[in-house]
């Protein structure tokens, strides 16, 4: 998991995957035209972005996700987002089957999750091994992209 702000973009990227860096100014470069909506190819199925606007869950009424075939680049545009992380364990069993198709299983909330608290500007990099709950918060509308990155590009 990787937790940033585009604000330091320009100091932090050296560091990342070439992978993620391309997706996050490939995100940058779209906020420079038209204020996009829904799916944005950048790389067909290899990398897309989905920009979504939701009222914000409160955390009891959230389960936590986890995929195996894209690595998501969460990206809040606006209001204010809580996501729970916690690593893949071997005794977490999930309450929803991982499904191929849609790319994700469902689990409780774990006992040692740890709460990620972000404000318009910043990201969060959540890799297949990171269990993560999205989507709660007090504000009462999220506006945010997810970036879709197939880990294929990682390990071509």
């Amino acid at each position: 998991m990787i937790l940033g702000a585009m604000s330091l973009w320009e100091k932090q990227c050296k560091f990342e995957h070439t992978v993620i860096a391309t997706a996050l100014e490939e995100l940058n470069l779209l906020f420079k035209g038209n204020s996009p909506e829904g799916r944005v190819e950048i790389n067909g199925d290899k990398m897309y972005v989905s920009f979504m606007e939701f009222d914000a869950k409160p955390m009891d009424e959230q389960l936590a996700e986890k995929h195996e075939s894209y690595i998501d680049i969460h990206y809040l545009i606006e209001g204010e987002e809580t996501i729970g992380w916690s690593s893949q364990r071997e005794d977490v069993q999930a309450v929803r089957a991982y499904d191929s198709e849609q790319d994700y299983a469902l689990y409780d909330p774990s006992s040692d999750e740890i709460l990620l608290h972000l404000k318009p500007g910043m990201f969060a990099v959540f890799f297949p091994n990171d269990i993560h709950r999205p989507g709660m918060g007090h504000s009462s509308k999220i506006k945010k992209a997810v970036v879709k990155v197939h880990v294929g590009l990682l390990h071509p």
